[in-house]
């Protein structure tokens, strides 16, 4: 640790005007400087040790204008201000060299409040440009945010909802705002369309500002603001606001606000409310009896939510069916919805039980249940706008051409090669065109397989059934890496209680390399056959005497797509 002597020594050596003040438990200093004739103070508390950029804060910032990069601390009391000048996390600090890290984070926080006083224009456009962020710091730390779900830009009167009474966790309680128009998908309706469980809050007015002023730094200014942004309304827009949408007379009016700013489109809220009810005021007079409140809002809705969450809006059209739910089809199921899959139909006809727990996705509310139905609906409760469906029928029940063709891709995950061949011959005798996605894993955690066939290319399911040393179809994958003939079940307590020995961690590998493979092929950035597999240790398959195949020993392409035609297939060549 530093101690501020030694600091204060160090910064005036440099020739910053520095000293050090009776303040905080470590020490504490004080640098003044001047910008444009103008004295600025800084503030820095040292502490025992530096694990992030240091932080100096700027000492009475209300008496500057509004400075962009500048927080001020409402709660505390304290009259200083938080500057950002980096997130502090990020950066790599030479905490062996304290004196050396309160240098470089000192010259950081000169640099950006001697550009914000120095450069209006400059200062007006980054405070323009995280508005919301200043929207934000007006609004109360416990307010939750309005969920809106409306996308429409133009003038509009929608709904606000309450928060479902003592609900404090999950969607149920937020605020929602919304317009009859708008369409939920089916569980977002099953929050908010239960009028019994719904009040409302009062109506909402979405206003478009076409000439916008930065947020104001304190609370108190919201009026002013408010009453300044509505007389810069367009004059058609005015007179709407005043002879149609403000018109109703309530004690609580919700106007949300949206406007171009230099990072794009921000969406930001006030809460009027009033003690006798009144029309929407739009001038200082009229807001005189009523109390303004910021209200942080975030948008709610696919276009906004799916990307943000690395999601793909042009997989919606996809439609998918994944055939098996159990330890890897769970996590398939899982990934393709994450990636923006709304069309999954998930084909299982197994029951949930105890012994599913430890390498599956579903928790144990879900046991007794269709692994197929429980895992359709966690689904749709993570991923909102999900049209997935799930079915009780097994591979071999859904040898049906119509059924079929309706897919765009077919994901197989039973691990079960008999009825893998069984189904590709009937694709074959049928003319089926649907590409299929097979992946199976190998026990005591060695690997794990997918591969895709895609018809009309080159390589299929059968080119993986070549045996390498006849070069005819066998009954064993050749991309196997346990050595077939072997028992690889254990035994604890009968016939029934057999079971093959992999972990979830195991599960979810082969599901990831499944996963890519299915989303690659959807957003078009392969259209051939492919094969990929990933290796594991082979310590607990020697543990347990199991052999490995040559394929095995020799593999060295872990996760690498290779093509997945063999020349030697009856079907293909």
């Amino acid at each position: 640790m530093v101690n501020a002597g030694e600091v204060v020594n160090y910064l005036l050596a440099k020739g910053i005007n520095c000293k050090e003040i009776p303040l905080g438990d470590n020490g504490t200093i004080s640098i003044e400087f001047d910008v444009l004739n103008t004295k600025i103070e800084l503030i820095h508390f040292l502490t025992k040790e530096i694990t992030a950029l240091p932080v100096f804060y700027l000492s009475k910032p209300c008496a500057y204008d509004n400075l962009a990069h500048v927080t001020i601390d409402r709660k505390s009391g304290i009259d200083l201000g938080y500057i950002c000048v980096n997130d502090r996390d990020s950066v790599s600090v030479n905490f062996s060299k304290p004196i050396l890290a309160i240098e470089e984070s000192l010259d950081r926080h000169i640099a950006i409040i001697t550009k914000a006083i120095s450069d209006p224009e400059w200062n007006r456009c980054e405070l323009l440009r995280e508005f919301r962020t200043c929207w934000l710091n007006l609004c109360d730390y416990e307010d939750r945010p309005v969920l809106l779900a409306n996308e429409n830009r133009e003038l509009a009167e929608i709904d606000v909802y309450k928060p479902t009474n003592n609900k404090k966790h999950g969607l149920n309680s937020y605020y929602f705002a919304q317009s009859q128009e708008t369409e939920l998908s089916p569980v977002a309706k099953l929050f908010w369309t239960d009028s019994s469980k719904r009040q409302m809050a009062g109506k909402a007015i979405v206003v478009p500002l076409t000439d916008i002023e930065p947020a104001p730094s304190k609370t108190e200014e919201l009026g002013n603001w408010f009453v300044k942004a509505i007389s810069k309304l367009p004059t058609q827009t005015l007179e709407l606001l005043q002879t149609k949408f403000g018109r109703w007379r309530t004690t609580d009016y919700w106007v949300i606000f949206n406007a171009e700013v230099p990072s794009g489109v921000t969406w930001f809220a006030l809460s009027l409310k009033s003690k006798k009810k009144q029309c929407l005021p739009t001038t200082s007079k009229q807001l005189q009896n009523w109390k303004l409140k910021a209200i942080p809002i975030r948008h709610f809705n696919k276009e906004v939510v799916l990307p943000r969450g690395g999601a793909k809006l042009g997989l919606a059209a996809s439609k998918v069916a994944l055939i098996g739910a159990g330890s890897v089809g769970c996590e398939i199921a899982h990934k393709l919805s994450a990636a923006g899959v709304q069309n999954l139909d998930i084909y299982d006809p197994d029951i949930y039980s105890i012994d599913n727990l430890y390498r599956h996705l579903l928790t144990e509310e879900y046991i007794n249940c269709y692994k197929s139905s429980a895992l359709n609906f966690q689904l749709k409760r993570q991923f909102l706008w999900s049209k997935s469906e799930g079915f009780t029928g097994k591979l071999l029940d859904l040898r049906k051409k119509q059924l079929l063709m309706s897919y765009d891709l077919i994901v197989i995950a039973i691990g079960s090669p008999t009825h893998e061949r069984l189904f590709k011959e009937y694709l074959i005798e049928q003319s089926i065109d649907v590409p299929v996605i097979n992946t199976w894993l190998e026990g005591f955690g060695v690997g794990g397989h997918a591969l895709l066939d895609v018809p009309d290319s080159k390589g299929c399911l059968l080119c993986s059934y070549v045996c390498p040393e006849t070069l005819t179809r066998g009954l064993s994958s050749n991309l196997n890496f346990i050595e077939s003939n072997q028992n690889v079940t254990i035994n604890l307590s009968g016939c029934g209680e057999q079971f093959i020995s992999y972990g979830a961690i195991c599960s979810a590998q082969t599901a990831l390399i499944a996963s890519d493979l299915a989303i690659r092929f959807l957003e078009e950035k392969i259209s051939s056959s492919y094969k990929v597999s990933w290796k594991g240790s082979d310590l607990d398959a020697k543990t347990n005497e199991i052999l490995l195949t040559d394929r095995y020993y020799q593999f060295d392409k872990s996760l690498l797509l290779m093509p997945l035609h063999h020349e030697d297939c009856d079907v293909c060549s």
